[in-house]
């Protein structure tokens, strides 16, 4: 019973050493104008500028071009050789939830339950993690933060990557409401040990759980609108009013061509609108897809085929197919610390067909818009939020991209982190 003691007190005070806060300073209000001089510009409206120069004042970006008006006592910052880019959005991510995958004290994205539309992102993400420095690093200023697990995980909140506290980093409080789409088809796996008709019958009832579920929380909307007064409150349906009224998507997960026709069935029931998480089989029902105007977070490119009868570049490719057709998507990766390899992504996808000018958009306006903040973010244009990043090469070149400065809402960053701290440590053994 000691040694268990001991084990346990011991796990606990590892755990504990890994939760302290992180020591990069969350950046001060911009205080006077800066401007980037002499750079090489990716708006992600239009082709780059060169010799460009990037204006912004209090937050915002008040001059964008070759011949721009720099206010008397800015800051200027010469970006002689670099470039210019838009802040990075991942769109998917448990980043800010949990610290260390093998460490239990350290995960917070999924609460108890198959159904917790009432439990947000936002209310447990920790602005001290460790991880966050170490992806805006590379350019990913933006984050939905999402919940994982059960059948409806969550509501994800849309994050700043800076900020002394929740309230600080929140663009958007509640930005989506996570759906796990159920499997449509029957496997005959070795470990599957349900018939056929077993498995047939659980379909049924899962999609019927949903329908049910959706159902009866717009008629509780319904009748909160319209001013009925229930004793019933239920705080899941309360949850879920903003599907309804406020437009609020619903964060589908699906991969397959019969999951993706039943979520656009299902959204074209509930008169919702969803944004598809996944969606692997998308090149099988472009039409589709354009008819319902819907945007996608495509899983992560560097990944093997999903099928054996799949072309070994399915993954790579994607991206252009999507581009090609006009339907909007957003780069996304697995887990938290990941999010650091979004930007290599795109490059990969660029190589397989995708032009520079979408890697780009798939990486920031893009998924701006499909989230509903494409007025604020995503871009380099007058009248929009300073979020952006100096990187001395090409951002979506693992080799290339090295990030100088960074800003979001003008407040400049501090790009130390973890990784940094241990590199230089661990070089200096080689001296001794």
């Amino acid at each position: 019973m000691q040694r268990i003691l001991t084990l346990v007190t011991l796990a606990v005070l590892a755990a504990t050493s890994v939760l302290r806060a992180g020591e990069e300073i969350p950046g001060a209000p911009q205080r006077q104008p800066i401007a980037l001089t002499n750079a090489t510009v990716y708006t992600a409206t239009g082709a780059p500028v060169n010799n460009g120069t990037v204006v912004f004042d209090k937050g915002v970006i008040i001059g964008v071009g070759t011949a721009v008006q720099i206010p008397s006592g800015a800051r200027v910052i010469d970006c002689k050789g670099a470039r210019v880019y838009p802040g990075f959005f991942a769109p998917a991510t448990t980043l800010g939830l949990t610290e260390i995958d093998a460490v239990r004290a350290t995960r917070d994205f999924g609460e108890v339950g198959t159904l917790n539309p009432n439990a947000r992102a936002e209310t447990a993400y920790n602005p001290d993690s460790e991880i966050i420095p170490t992806v805006r690093s590379n350019g990913v200023l933006l984050a939905n933060v999402t919940p994982q697990g059960g059948l409806v995980s969550g509501q994800s909140s849309l994050m700043r990557l800076d900020g002394w506290t929740r309230e600080d980093l929140a663009v958007k409080r509640v930005s989506g409401l996570l759906l796990n789409w159920p499997a449509m088809e029957v496997t005959t796996a070795w470990w599957m040990r349900k018939s056929a008709d077993e498995q047939r019958k659980d379909i049924d009832q899962n999609i019927r759980q949903i329908y049910d579920l959706f159902t009866a929380a717009r008629g509780y909307s319904e009748k909160a609108r319209a001013g009925i007064d229930t004793s019933l409150r239920d705080i899941r349906f309360e949850a879920m009013r903003c599907v309804f009224e406020d437009t609020v998507p619903v964060i589908v997960e699906c991969a397959t061509r019969r999951q993706i026709e039943s979520v656009l069935d299902f959204a074209a029931s509930m008169n919702v609108r969803v944004i598809l998480n996944g969606a692997t089989d998308a090149p099988l029902m472009l039409e589709q897809l354009q008819r319902a105007g819907v945007g996608i977070i495509i899983p992560r490119v560097h990944a093997l085929p999903r099928r054996d009868e799949d072309g070994y570049d399915a993954a790579f490719t994607l991206p252009a197919i999507l581009a090609k057709a006009g339907i909007p998507f957003a780069f996304s990766d697995v887990g938290a610390w990941q999010q650091r390899n979004l930007p290599f992504h795109a490059g990969t996808a660029r190589a397989f067909g995708l032009s520079e000018l979408d890697a780009l958009r798939g990486l920031t306006l893009w998924p701006a818009q499909i989230f509903g903040v494409g007025a604020t973010y995503g871009s380099l244009e007058v009248g929009k939020s300073a979020t952006l990043f100096v990187s001395t090469g090409d951002a979506m070149d693992s080799k290339a991209n090295n990030v100088l400065h960074a800003f979001i809402d003008g407040r400049e960053l501090e790009l130390n982190n973890r990784h940094n701290r241990l590199a230089k440590k661990y070089r200096e053994r080689t001296k001794r």
